[in-house]
């Protein structure tokens, strides 16, 4: 059987029993399509671990790929041809005998403590266009700082994710399609009831236009950080405000499986890098520390 007709079998086989985002479909087609036309027979049964192994290293090349990129194109492959085997289109998988390189291991870019103060005395003193607008911004700011949420989660935040009495934010379909619970820092309820309270309109998304029940985009978004950054004078992003929530926690005692879970990592070696990058904690263990 040729690939291209396996093609249209994956896509149905992804959306309706495995539950694939549409966007991470679209992008293992699109590695697989480009496989298939490199190959002189799409053939599904003369594809081997040789041939595959060689399409990659040759698009590593061309397209510069960085080992995080191969691991991802290499994984959208393996899914692909795991379909294949499930469906007895082939015995073996053939990405299966190539590894995965290895990633270097980057400490995140926190904001430290001045930073963050600088950072909340520019949020509140701008002169934002009016109050929904401000007490928006201000929420928007702090529930990154305050709970280590992703750009995307924050967008796609409902209104009934929000739990005021039980002090919960529920986030639905995060990273990996995973459902978690955030719990609402006392020093962030004041801003969320805030911005709740003035809003005058029912919502879909909690954090949405001031002109209309629209969600917020991703622009929109950056636009409020720009703002923000032009009196700053310091970049910071919403992922940056998420590792720094991470470092923060860490600081702060917080158990690292429990911040695993808050944050919605799926590997403890994940949320374990905050810990390198506490100087607090680095400072005390090593003042504890018996040298002679």
């Amino acid at each position: 059987m040729k690939i291209p007709l396996i093609l249209p079998l994956f896509k149905r086989f992804a959306l309706h029993e495995k539950g694939m985002k549409s966007k991470t479909i679209k992008e293992i087609i699109a590695i697989v399509s480009a496989l298939s036309k490199e190959l002189s027979n799409p053939s599904i049964s003369v594809i081997t671990t040789a041939k595959v192994r060689e399409f990659m290293y040759q698009r590593k090349l061309e397209r510069m790929w960085t080992n995080k990129t191969f691991r991802n194109y290499r994984q959208y492959l393996k899914t692909f041809f795991d379909f294949c085997v499930r469906e007895d289109y082939i015995k073996v998988n053939p990405v299966e005998k190539i590894d995965k390189p290895k990633l270097p291991k980057r400490i995140p870019r926190c904001l430290d403590k001045n930073q963050i103060e600088n950072l909340l005395l520019h949020l509140d003193g701008y002169s934002w266009f009016n109050d929904l607008e401000a007490k928006r911004n201000k929420a928007i700011i702090r529930t990154f700082l305050f709970t280590g949420v992703r750009l995307n989660e924050l967008l796609k935040l409902k209104t009934t994710s929000i739990n005021f009495e039980a002090s919960e934010i529920i986030i639905y379909q995060g990273k990996g399609s995973k459902d978690r619970v955030i719990p609402i820092h006392p020093d962030l309820m004041p801003y969320l009831k805030a911005y709740q309270d003035v809003k005058k309109i029912s919502t879909e998304y909690f954090f949405s236009s001031i002109r209309s029940d629209k969600p917020l985009t991703e622009n929109n978004l950056y636009r409020i950080i720009k703002k923000i950054r032009s009196k700053t004078k310091f970049h910071f992003s919403p992922h940056q405000l998420r590792h720094t929530f991470g470092k923060l926690s860490i600081e702060g005692n917080l158990n690292p499986f429990k911040l695993q879970k808050i944050m919605g990592h799926s590997s403890i070696e994940t949320t374990q890098i905050y810990v390198y990058v506490s100087d607090n904690n680095l400072k005390e263990s090593f003042q504890k520390t018996v040298l002679l």
